[in-house]
C-alpha cells in the first residue's frame, strides 16, 4: 500500500530530492521554465521566501504547504478612498494563519508578460550595480570586491515567445544569499508550483482509487492528480501538480558582512600566502588551464590564449602568466595578488598544483598547448586564402582575401589572431579526459574555420581554368578547393603550364582522384556530421573510419579524447599548409 505522505508521482519524483546541493556557487532563487524533465512535459514556477529561522521547520512540514507565488496589490491596485497603498511583495503563509513571508523576489504579470526581479532592498544592501549582456541577461556586481555576478537575472518572460529556456530566472551567489538571510534572521525556502504529464505511471490507479482526480494536503506540499480524457491530453492523460516548498539554506554566519581575506596555502609555498610575502621575491604558482573554463563562455571577460591570462575591463587582470606544458599555466603570485580581488585569487588557487605535476605533464605531452595549436590552424588557413588570392590575381579575377575566405591576414594581425569568434572558439580548454562527444563538438568548431571559404569566388577560379560549368555547378567550397588542387597537381605532375595549358589539363583531369592533402579536411567534415548523429553501430563505424584518417588509434581514447583532439588540430594544420604550398608553387 502506498504511503501517501511520502508519495510522488513518477513525473514528479525529482522533487523528492533536496532543492540545493549545498555546493554550487550560485543558487536559483527564481525560475519559470517549460522544459521537459526526465522526458515528462510540463512547467515549473519557482521563487524564494524568507522564513524566520524559528518557524522554518514547522513551515516546511505544514500540511498543504504555503503560498507559491509572489503576491502584491498590483499591477493596477484597487485602492479605496482612505486606504493606503501597501507596496510590499510577499509570499502567503500557512493555511488558516494570517501570515505573509518576505521574499527576495519582486514579480508581477500583465497578460502574457511576466516580470521577475531581485528585490531592490537586497540589491541596495550590498550596493550592487547592474551590467547588461547582449542576450538580455542582467548581472548585478559588487564593485567593492569587486565580485561579479552576485546575481544574474533574465527578468522578462513573454509567453508568446518561448524559444529560451528557462523563460526567466534569477540566480544568486550562495555566500551573498546566506549573508542576507543572516541579516534578516531568516532561512531561504524555495516555493514552487510544478505540473507534469505522464501516461504509464501505474501508481495513479491505486492513489486515485477510481476517481478522476483528487488533491492531497501533504507535509510541506499540496499534491493534485487527475486523469484528463480530452483529445489534447490523449498521449499523456495523467496530470500531476504540486504546490510545495523546499529548504535552500539556513544561515550559519555572515560571510560577506564579516568577510576576512582567505588564508591560502599554495603548493610549493608552505604557509599562508599574502601580498607582502609574494612581493618579497619572485614566487610562482602553477594552475591547471581548467581555471579558464570559468571565463570562456562569458563575453565580459577577455582571455589571452597564448599567455593563459584573463582580464575584466579595467577592473582586474591576471598579469604575468604564461602557458606551461600542454595544460598548465604559470602565474606570478605577486601580480596575481596585486591585480585581482580575493574571489579571483581563490578561484585560481582552487586549480593550483605542484610544479612537479606541471613538469610531469610537459615531459609527457610536450610544450604545445591548445592556443599554439589553434594559432597554427589560423595562420595555415590564412596562408591558404592568401595563396588563393594570388591565384585569383594571376587568373585576372581580382578577388581579395576577405572575398575568398572572409578574413584577412592584416586584420587578424591587427586585432589579435584569436579575436574573430571563429578562431577564438578553437582556443578553449581541452582536457586529457575529454569525452567522445566533446571530441565531436570540437570537430564542429574546427570545421567552422573551413566554412569561412566562400564558394562563389572559388567557382569563378575553377571556371577560369576551363572546367565546364556543369561539372561544378553543385559543388560547395571544399569540393571546389579540391578541384583547384587536382588541376594544380596534375599540371605539376604532367609538366603542363597551369596558366596556358588549361584546355589540355581539363581533358585529362581525373575528377575522382583522391589527393592526400584533402583527406583530413574531408574527414573533419565527416566528424562534424557525426556530431549530430544518435549513437549506434553505424556511427561507431563512421567514427572509426574518420579518426583513422587522422592517425588516431581508438584504443588510445579509452582514458580520454584530449590527445586525439591535439592530433586533429595538428592534422588540419598540416593539410592546410600542404594545400597552400601546392597553390603557392603555381606562381
Amino acid at each position: 500500500m502506498i504511503d501517501i505522505a511520502a508519495y510522488w508521482p513518477e513525473s514528479m519524483r525529482h522533487l523528492a530530492a533536496p532543492y540545493d546541493d549545498g555546493v554550487a556557487e550560485h543558487v536559483v532563487i527564481a525560475e519559470i521554465d517549460e522544459s521537459d524533465v526526465n522526458g515528462y512535459k510540463g512547467a515549473k514556477h519557482v521563487c524564494t521566501a524568507l522564513i524566520p529561522t524559528d518557524l522554518v521547520n514547522d513551515v516546511l512540514k505544514s500540511p498543504g504547504g504555503i503560498g507559491w507565488e509572489v503576491r502584491s496589490w498590483g499591477p493596477l491596485p484597487c485602492v479605496g478612498e482612505g486606504q493606503i497603498f501597501d507596496t510590499r511583495f510577499w509570499i502567503d503563509g500557512r493555511k488558516g494563519l494570517d501570515e505573509k513571508f518576505q521574499t527576495v523576489i519582486n514579480a508581477w504579470k500583465r497578460h502574457d508578460r511576466e516580470v521577475v526581479l531581485p528585490d531592490n532592498v537586497m540589491l541596495m544592501t550590498y550596493g550592487l550595480v547592474p551590467r547588461y549582456l547582449a542576450d538580455g541577461t542582467v548581472c548585478w556586481d559588487d564593485p567593492q570586491g569587486p565580485v561579479y555576478d552576485v546575481i544574474r537575472a533574465r527578468s522578462h518572460g513573454n509567453y508568446n515567445k518561448k524559444s529560451q529556456h528557462p523563460l526567466v530566472y534569477v540566480t544568486m551567489r550562495r555566500d551573498y544569499l546566506e549573508d542576507y538571510c543572516s541579516l534578516k534572521g531568516c532561512a531561504a525556502v524555495a516555493v514552487y508550483y510544478e505540473e507534469r504529464s505522464s501516461s504509464e505511471d501505474k501508481s495513479f490507479d491505486e492513489v486515485l482509487a477510481g476517481s478522476e482526480g483528487n488533491q492531497f494536503d501533504l507535509p510541506g506540499r499540496l499534491l493534485g492528480m487527475g486523469v484528463l480524457k480530452d483529445k489534447y491530453h490523449a498521449a499523456a492523460p495523467q496530470f500531476s501538480r504540486v504546490w510545495g516548498s523546499s529548504l535552500i539554506l539556513k544561515p550559519k554566519g555572515r560571510p560577506i558582512s564579516d568577510a576576512e581575506d582567505p588564508e591560502l596555502e599554495w603548493p610549493d609555498h608552505p604557509g599562508p600566502m599574502t601580498l607582502q610575502r609574494a612581493a618579497q621575491k619572485w614566487l610562482f604558482g602553477y594552475v591547471s588551464d581548467a581555471v579558464l573554463t570559468e571565463y570562456e563562455s562569458r563575453a565580459e571577460y577577455t582571455l589571452h590564449p597564448e599567455s593563459g591570462g584573463v582580464s575584466y575591463g579595467g577592473w582586474w587582470g591576471t598579469n604575468y602568466t604564461d602557458r606551461f606544458g600542454r595544460e598548465y599555466i604559470r602565474v606570478e603570485l605577486k601580480k596575481l595578488y596585486e591585480g585581482c580581488p580575493p574571489a579571483v585569487i581563490s578561484h585560481w588557487h582552487k586549480h593550483a598544483v605542484l610544479e612537479a605535476v606541471a613538469e610531469k605533464d610537459r615531459a609527457a605531452n610536450g610544450n604545445q598547448n591548445v592556443a599554439q595549436r589553434a594559432k597554427a590552424i589560423v595562420f595555415s588557413y590564412l596562408r591558404l586564402t592568401q595563396a588563393l588570392c594570388q591565384l585569383s590575381d594571376r587568373l585576372g579575377a581580382g578577388f581579395t582575401q576577405e572575398e575568398i575566405g572572409t578574413l584577412s591576414t592584416n586584420d587578424v594581425n591587427y586585432r589579435g589572431w584569436w579575436s574573430p569568434e571563429v578562431f577564438g572558439a578553437m582556443t578553449t580548454v581541452i582536457r586529457l579526459n575529454a569525452t567522445q562527444d566533446q571530441f565531436l563538438a570540437r570537430s564542429v568548431i574546427l570545421f567552422k574555420v573551413l566554412e569561412q571559404l566562400k564558394p562563389a569566388p572559388l567557382r569563378n577560379l575553377v571556371l577560369k581554368l576551363s572546367v565546364p560549368r556543369d561539372q561544378v555547378k553543385d559543388f560547395g567550397a571544399l569540393k571546389l578547393l579540391g578541384t583547384l588542387l587536382q588541376l594544380c597537381v596534375l599540371a605539376r605532375e604532367q609538366g603542363y603550364d597551369i596558366w596556358t595549358d588549361t584546355a589540355v589539363i581539363v581533358q585529362i583531369w581525373d575528377t575522382k582522384k583522391l589527393l592526400p592533402e584533402m583527406n583530413r579536411v574531408f574527414a573533419l567534415n565527416g566528424l562534424r556530421v557525426l556530431a549530430a548523429h544518435v549513437p549506434g553501430a553505424e556511427k561507431d563505424k563512421k567514427l572509426a573510419d574518420a579518426v583513422k584518417v587522422f592517425g588516431i588509434d581508438l584504443a588510445s581514447t579509452m582514458t580520454g579524447w584530449g590527445l586525439a583532439m591535439d592530433t586533429m588540430y595538428d592534422g588540419l594544420t598540416e593539410d592546410l599548409s600542404a594545400i597552400a604550398g601546392i597553390l603557392e608553387a603555381m606562381e
